[in-house]
């Protein structure tokens, strides 16, 4: 493999020294000989440091305050040099054999400047839950169902474009993923690959599960400020109104779940004035206490249920 290019994986990291080594070991584990890995620690206070202490002159690693978890893998990005780059996160890790299979579809298809393949969902011992609900790559799909298909620990993206796009959104603390995959689909090619490649951890302390109001208003801002590109295609550009609904929607789903029934109206409304649909899908956050809840499970059950990684 002489010659084939350097990969830069970054680990942003927040005491989770629970799961910290696992992650580590499924990097280190992997048979592509030309990794550069990286972790980003945030200034853990449990035994993380503990973990990365072990690791020592195997990886690189730095443990400071910083800004959240989007300036943790910039950071990391930054003082890396590879070519291709990806981060996974520290209750994640990599499937044997993952980097080697993404290295060589890269390889084979230079023109393609970022690729995604399968993950699993995984509980708090590590255990299979269910596959994460990957599709086969649709900007315009992905765009106008504000679906995030594209599961973040089995993504991998060229340096080249990642650097195009500006890297992650620091602003950005829960679909910074997302936001990042409709800025790069905008004037770059993404491709699916169909093995698996990652897990996914889903407990207690993941923001999907325990912040999953933060969600609602990063959906608009960044649909909002993807439609203002002005190199965004006619072809989304077409579906504008028929997407910003569904974004609203989603807004409103998540302000329900996290008991915020004033804004979840508000945004429900606002989907159905976009682009009017049946009242039925506005009985959740219409009704009060547990009807709400239960019109909700009926109509699409709990986020953390249909979870996409962005949610």
């Amino acid at each position: 493999m002489a010659g084939w290019p350097l990969v830069s994986i970054v680990t942003p990291s927040l005491n989770q020294g629970r799961f910290i080594a696992n992650t580590i070991e499924s990097v280190l584990s992997q048979d592509y000989p030309r990794i550069e890995y990286f972790v980003v620690d945030g200034g853990s206070t449990d035994e993380t440091l503990e973990v990365l202490h072990r690791y020592r002159g195997r990886l690189r690693w730095v443990s400071e305050p910083d800004g959240g978890q989007s300036a943790a893998v910039n950071k990391g990005w930054r003082q890396t040099s590879g070519e291709i780059v990806a981060w996974l996160n520290s209750d994640d890790t990599y499937l044997p054999g993952a980097v080697s299979q993404v290295v060589a579809f890269l390889q084979e298809h230079p023109e393609i400047d970022a690729v995604y393949g399968n993950c699993d969902y995984i509980d708090l011992e590590g255990r299979f839950l269910r596959p994460y609900p990957t599709r086969p790559y649709n900007y315009l799909e992905l765009v106008r169902t504000a679906f995030n298909y594209i599961p973040q620990p089995a993504t991998f993206v060229r340096r080249q474009a990642l650097e195009a796009i500006g890297y992650l959104d620091e602003t950005l603390h829960y679909i910074m993923d997302l936001d990042c995959w409709l800025r790069l689909g905008a004037q770059h090619t993404l491709a699916y690959l169909p093995v698996r490649l990652a897990t996914l951890r889903l407990h207690p302390q993941a923001k999907s599960v325990h912040r999953i109001g933060g969600f609602a208003a990063e959906f608009i801002y960044v649909y909002q400020r993807l439609f203002a590109l002005p190199y965004l295609p006619a072809t989304v550009r077409a579906i504008e109104t028929e997407t910003m609904s569904n974004v609203y929607y989603l807004a409103a789903y998540f302000a329900f779940w996290a008991g915020d029934l004033q804004s979840a109206r508000r945004y429900g409304l606002q989907a159905w004035r976009l682009r009017p649909f049946r009242v039925r899908r506005l009985l959740p956050f219409l009704a009060l206490g547990k009807p709400g809840l239960k019109l909700a499970q009926a109509l699409r059950g709990h986020p953390c249920d249909n979870t996409t990684g962005s949610w």
